[in-house]
């Protein structure tokens, strides 16, 4: 349930901007991952926004009343860290390779089925028709798309999309048993400590992967995309979608998602000439009005 002390317009403007930036991670991170090894794009993504985000929880925790994490919450941290790093974006990286950036935005976009589901068994969250139907309807605009050109069992998009699916799942997780740690600790501490967590402990993975890559091949626009996904995806996104997980419910900030297929889609069209069909017009169309119907149930 929306926070009383913060607007409903600043959510949404906030909600906006989050799935802005979130949206163009599909296209802009296939630039990258096309040019070298996705688990050494993973290692520079960790390293650089556990850096930046270690060092403001730094400065955050320093201050005189702050609240300390307990040692029971930060056993959920470190957890989150591994779920947040190796099952979420690592995952993700290899997905993203194997598939579309708009096949990885729409599979992203049943997300909200899990988070709910989680959400009614350890947030206390409640049953609403409306709100089920609304998700049911973007997951169904989802599919409108996937679907396109019938089911195809292409192996490169096929492995990819059931990767991505085990990313959903995590971030799922992530979200759910994340909610309660923001709401008492604030969102950009605990997006800082769960991801630091997980960048130290995939250090020595990245690494292996690392020394055996060359990284001369790399194109300027390359690294440029290398920068987003670390800093505008890890860092401001992260940061922003929990700090909207703190004033929603867990399901109404998790159906907001379903946007990121129809920009994903759009910016993959401007950024790497991928096709925007009717179909897709009109799987998005359904997408934004299961996400209207979701926020609007009581």
């Amino acid at each position: 349930m929306t926070k009383k002390t913060v607007s409903l317009w600043v959510i949404l403007v906030v909600a906006g901007f989050h799935q802005i930036i979130m949206g163009g991670t599909f296209p802009i991170a296939r630039i990258i991952l096309v040019q070298t090894d996705p688990m050494v794009v993973a290692f520079f993504r960790y390293c650089i926004s556990g850096s930046i985000l270690c060092l403001i929880a730094w400065r955050i925790g320093r201050r005189p009343n702050v609240i300390r994490i307990s040692p029971r919450d930060k056993k959920t941290i470190i957890l989150l860290g591994f779920i947040i790093v190796f099952l979420n974006q690592t995952v993700f990286l290899i997905g993203q390779r194997l598939t579309t950036s708009a096949h990885g935005g729409l599979i992203f976009a049943i997300t909200p089925i899990f988070v709910y589901l989680m959400a009614m068994k350890h947030l206390g969250e409640v049953w609403i028709p409306k709100k089920g139907f609304g998700i049911a309807l973007a997951v169904a605009g989802s599919a409108i798309i996937i679907f396109e050109n019938g089911i195809q069992f292409k192996k490169d998009l096929l492995a990819g999309d059931i990767v991505i699916i085990i990313a959903v799942v995590a971030w799922a997780y992530y979200t759910v048993f994340g909610k309660p740690l923001v709401e008492k600790y604030g969102a950009l501490r605990i997006t800082a400590y769960t991801v630091g967590a997980g960048a130290l402990m995939y250090v020595p993975v990245g690494l292996f992967f690392l020394l055996r890559t060359d990284l001369s091949h790399i194109t300027p626009a390359g690294w440029w995309a290398q920068i987003y996904i670390s800093v505008v995806t890890s860092v401001i996104g992260y940061s922003v979608w929990f700090w909207l997980v703190k004033h929603m419910e867990a399901s109404r900030a998790a159906v907001l998602t379903n946007i990121q297929p129809v920009i994903a889609g759009i910016l993959g069209y401007y950024i790497l000439g991928e096709g925007i069909s009717n179909q897709f017009v009109i799987g998005g169309i359904v997408i934004l009005a299961g996400v209207y119907l979701t926020q609007r149930a009581k």
